[in-house]
């Protein structure tokens, strides 16, 4: 019996349906042998994310490479070397490994270039993205955005994964990124934490930096803190910023004495210009807040905060590691619910304190977290 035409265009299209899905440059079903191939990307040079670390760690502890990689690992994507605007490919050609990863930190000064990383991702057909903090995230999703192109994209540290239209729902993802996310921005109560380590001056005065073409600022942060400043009776002396030029124009037009500490507002400066910042700050013998503790720690190098309030990303890492080790093995990024790491850090540096003439109370050292001395 012959087929009709509708039959012959059914078995057409279900064929070609096969033939497309086999060359779609998302998840396959690699052989178990296969190493697979997967991007991280974060845009910030003077800096690694310190969830990196963990995200390895937890790699090598879910078996991807063997154990005397995991440290090797590890020590590469620390190395400087990787930083100052270079872009270097880590490759684990390592005894038992089955999995490589191809870092790129990207530079903040140059906006297009990790837009370009993003598609250059798509266009090698890597397994999946890792995409580290707004900037890396949005140019991820953009490049992944078409049917053809949807290669899953793992976050970490999205300012907010629903209200930036990331997922549909935490629970439900619905498309082909989730992640790990946290509470970055306690704008309140990082104001709250100034005025209680600093009770005097009335008004206490913070030079507040701010760009304007920083989505979260623009649409949430400025509005929150100018309401919590008046409440708390601080007075924000707002300045323009978005790279290095700005940020010393801001710090060099404001004169001496005329301000009491410097109050990073915008996400995009904290996670671009950290150490740009922190310079600036000693130079006008000002103290300034920061997102992460390790700006707090004097046994960092890049240390120089008063004091941070952010969340603790060691274990945004280790959970991310789980979302790739499950997406590797077939799991869909729609079907993942995004995971929130809730535990928000305080951390106090009384060695930058007394450097800066401050008397902290002791009911704030009560409440730290992390005293350092």
């Amino acid at each position: 019996m012959k087929a009709g035409p509708s039959r012959l265009l059914l078995v057409s299209l279900v064929a070609f349906a096969t033939l497309l899905g086999a060359c779609s440059p998302g998840i396959a079903s690699p052989s178990p042998n296969a190493i697979r191939r997967v991007a991280l990307m974060h845009v910030g040079t003077d800096h690694n994310p310190p969830s990196l670390a963990t995200l390895v760690a937890g790699l090598g502890d879910l078996g991807w490479f063997d154990g005397s990689a995991s440290p090797v690992m590890q020590q590469l994507i620390g190395d400087k070397t990787m930083v100052q605007g270079r872009m270097k490919q880590v490759q684990g050609q390592y005894d038992g490994q089955r999995i490589q990863l191809i870092w790129r930190n990207l530079d903040p000064a140059q906006p297009d270039q990790v837009v370009e990383q993003a598609r250059e991702f798509v266009r090698e057909r890597v397994d999946l993205i890792v995409a580290f903090e707004d900037k890396s995230i949005r140019a991820a999703q953009d490049a992944t955005a078409e049917p053809g192109n949807r290669i899953p994209v793992v976050f970490l540290h999205p300012s907010d994964p629903v209200r930036d239209g990331l997922v549909e729902s935490l629970s439900h993802p619905g498309g082909n990124l989730t992640g790990v996310w946290g509470a970055r921005d306690p704008v309140a109560k990082q104001l709250e934490f100034y005025r209680q380590i600093m009770p005097k001056p009335q008004p206490l005065r913070l030079l507040t930096l701010i760009d304007k073409t920083d989505p979260a600022t623009a649409r949430d942060l400025l509005t929150e803190a100018r309401d919590a400043a008046g409440k708390l009776g601080v007075e924000l002396d707002e300045r323009e910023a978005a790279n290095d030029a700005g940020l010393e124009a801001a710090f060099h037009s404001v004169r001496p004495g005329a301000v009491d500490g410097t109050f990073i507002l915008s996400p995009s400066l904290r996670l671009s210009f950290s150490k740009k910042i922190l310079g600036l700050a000693a130079e006008a013998n000002l103290p300034v807040q920061a997102h992460r503790k390790e700006w707090v720690d004097p046994q960092k190098i890049d240390h120089g905060a008063l004091f941070s309030l952010g969340v603790d990303v060691g274990p945004v890492g280790t959970a991310a590691a789980r979302f790739v080790d499950s997406i590797l093995k077939g799991a869909q990024p729609a079907d993942l619910p995004a995971q929130e790491v809730p535990r928000v850090e305080f951390a106090l540096s009384l060695r930058r304190a007394a450097e800066l003439g401050i008397t902290v109370p002791d009911d704030v050292k009560t409440q730290a977290d992390l005293v350092y001395p």
